[in-house]
């Protein structure tokens, strides 16, 4: 990875699939608290944050949470691509 643009940044939220997170049970939405780890000899980076939930047709903090996610699954999210495209005022 190149030193150009952090692959998650403190503030952001993720949500990712089950299948991409290690030992999940459904999908995770985190919003980051911390600069991610990353693992350069694996695929994964490890992510903390607050787990989010929605209440009320509005996302809401809850837990305290640390995954280990795959990095394939960050970079392949269109919508989350497209946010922070957005954000850059791209």
């Amino acid at each position: 990875m190149t030193s150009a643009e952090p692959l998650v940044t403190v503030g952001e939220v993720v949500t990712v699939a089950e299948a991409d997170y290690c030992y999940g049970r459904g999908t995770l939405r985190l919003r980051i608290t911390e600069e991610p780890v990353g693992h350069p000899a694996l695929e994964w980076i490890e992510l903390t944050g607050l787990e989010q939930w929605s209440y009320g047709g509005r996302w809401h903090d809850g837990r305290p949470r640390t995954a280990l996610v795959r990095i394939a699954a960050l970079r392949a999210d269109p919508a989350r691509q497209a946010e922070r495209g957005a954000g850059r005022g791209a």
